[in-house]
């Protein structure tokens, strides 16, 4: 653009903004660049924050699998070779139980009535 063309395409945009006025001048500069300390901390809490969903969407389940991982580690482990734990369903009062479950438990409440 020449010189003539760029003054002539100035002075048509300041005719045609020149009923606009801005007025909170002070408000904007008081914002962008904070003097007191009441103003700075405004300007701190004010600004945007962006979070990355990615990361932010993969770390819960990153953190589920592990608990599941390390949950399924603690569990007793059996090989189908190996020695399988037997356990005996009997029936009491018209209810069925597993035999070492109930005998712990009536060893338990004997012990209590006992002392």
């Amino acid at each position: 653009m020449r010189k003539t063309e760029q003054l002539l395409i100035k002075r048509t945009l300041e005719q045609e903004l020149s009923e606009i006025r801005f007025t909170q001048a002070e408000e904007v500069l008081r914002a962008t660049h904070p003097r007191s300390w009441r103003d700075r901390v405004r300007a701190f809490l004010n600004k945007e924050l962006e979070l990355p969903l990615v990361p932010l969407g993969t770390a819960p389940l990153f953190l589920m699998a592990a608990l599941f991982v390390y949950h399924l580690a603690e569990q007793p482990k059996t090989h189908p070779g190996g020695p399988q734990l037997h356990r005996e369903l009997i029936e009491e009062g018209g209810s069925y139980y597993w035999k070492d479950e109930y005998e712990r438990k009536v060893n338990g409440h004997e012990g209590d009535h006992q002392s």
